[in-house]
């Protein structure tokens, strides 16, 4: 393998890797509860063919930055077969399963806190959601619905997490966390109602905040060739370092809202189209979504400067975990885990296969060697998604022009290591 040519950003974020495992400040300990259903609550609503897939999905990758993950899903027999021995380590979804496992996460950051280290719970749902007729979203699981008062009376409440980030890609989801438009009651009882109201509001919970897909396509929810829902596919290849756009090993949510802005601005198809809310915990907008220097059960594809392009990175079992399309002057550093052979592929028809030979093991995609590779997509949504997907290059140029029409504040800009004594 050749030597690191990294960017000077680069450089200083494998140096903040080395040298995390050895500091003494209050640890970050992070813990994930995941639940994946591929079914609904209403007749109307048809099964979905990845919310197994994609919960799974999360499974692996937050479970190698995690104290302790929970899946709460039924995996049908195509994803036991991809992801064997993980059936065995899910419960059910349902209400049991969820109040329990709640109940052992709360204890376990309660103990985390009473040590002085920052609990941290990711709390992610994909499947089925709808929105009632009184306005509240709800989400489903197998014995029934998931209300946005559920969300906040059993699960934001009496949490223990110093932050919390919620993850949701279902149909009408912003609305199984926030709340619009008037209140369908009596004018003398709106005062009361709003009381009630007031306790189900992220604004009451400044250490909360949520990624939500809003779509209401079923169509343009899932994708075959993939395996995936598209937003989910998206975050996670976020969360993976590809929305790392000023290469210090955190992705904060600014960096995913838009890392998620630049894949779907080319999607011209209506149906592939999403809608998303991206909001920060309000305690701190700079709260990082994932810091990949907090743990070293990964290993690290580098895609340095001079390498451009709409990449992605396919495992051996053929599923696509991580896609992004690169600006050529940056630096991105993958997270990925261990345990598999992998392939990273280009729309110019290009790949080069790799696999880490340890935890914590880096691999600079300038040592692959390139070889042609073929590959194939079915039927007109397909080609929409296909094409159109990541055809926007993100980085820096990107990022700045999007937070700038945003009004917002961007992210710290990269800088160069110090090395002097």
């Amino acid at each position: 393998m050749r030597p690191l040519r990294c960017a000077p950003a680069a450089l200083l974020w494998f140096a903040l890797l080395a040298g995390s495992a050895a500091s003494a400040a209050p640890a970050r300990v992070a813990y994930a509860l995941i639940i994946a259903n591929n079914t609904g609550t209403e007749p109307k609503q048809a099964p979905l063919r990845y919310a197994d897939d994609d919960g799974a999905r999360y499974y692996e990758l937050l479970s190698s930055r995690t104290k302790e993950t929970v899946l709460l899903s039924v995996l049908d027999a195509d994803t036991q077969a991809l992801h064997p021995g993980l059936a065995a380590r899910t419960r059910p979804p349902t209400r049991a399963s969820l109040k329990e496992a709640l109940r052992q996460l709360n204890a376990r950051m309660a103990e985390d806190k009473a040590r002085g280290d920052t609990p941290v719970l990711y709390f992610v749902f994909t499947g089925h959601g709808k929105r009632g007729a009184a306005g509240e979203g709800s989400v489903s699981l197998l014995d029934g619905a998931f209300t946005r008062t559920d969300l906040y009376s059993q699960v934001i409440a009496p949490s223990t997490a110093a932050f919390v980030h919620l993850i949701v890609d279902a149909c009408d989801s912003y609305f199984f966390v926030n709340s619009r438009g008037a209140l369908p009651v009596a004018p003398a009882q709106v005062q009361a109602v709003q009381g009630l109201l007031a306790t189900r509001e992220l604004a009451r919970y400044p250490h909360v905040g949520a990624v939500l897909s809003t779509t209401r396509e079923q169509e343009s929810h899932e994708w075959s060739a993939i395996r995936s829902g598209v937003f989910s596919h998206q975050v996670l290849s976020a969360l993976s370092g590809a929305a790392d756009v000023n290469a210090d090993g955190r992705v904060e949510y600014s960096e995913l809202r838009a890392f998620v802005a630049a894949a779907n601005q080319g999607v011209e198809d209506v149906r592939g189209r999403l809608e998303v809310s991206i909001q920060p915990p309000a305690q701190d907008r700079a709260a990082p979504l994932v810091d990949l220097g907090d743990k070293a059960r990964l290993g690290f594809l580098l895609l340095p400067t001079g390498l451009e392009g709409r990449l992605w990175v396919e495992d051996s079992r053929g599923l696509r975990v991580a896609e992004l399309h690169k600006e050529r002057e940056r630096s991105v550093v993958l997270g990925l885990p261990t345990g598999y052979g992998y392939f990273l592929r280009s729309s110019t028809g290009r790949e080069g296969s790799f696999q880490f030979t340890r935890a914590g093991a880096v691999v600079d995609a300038a040592s692959l060697a390139w070889r042609d590779n073929t590959f194939a997509a079915r039927g007109a949504m397909d080609d929409a998604l296909r094409d159109k997907l990541f055809s926007v290059p993100f980085g820096p140029r990107f990022y700045n022009g999007y937070m700038a029409s945003l009004g917002q504040t961007p992210v710290s800009p990269e800088q160069p290591p110090d090395l002097s004594p």
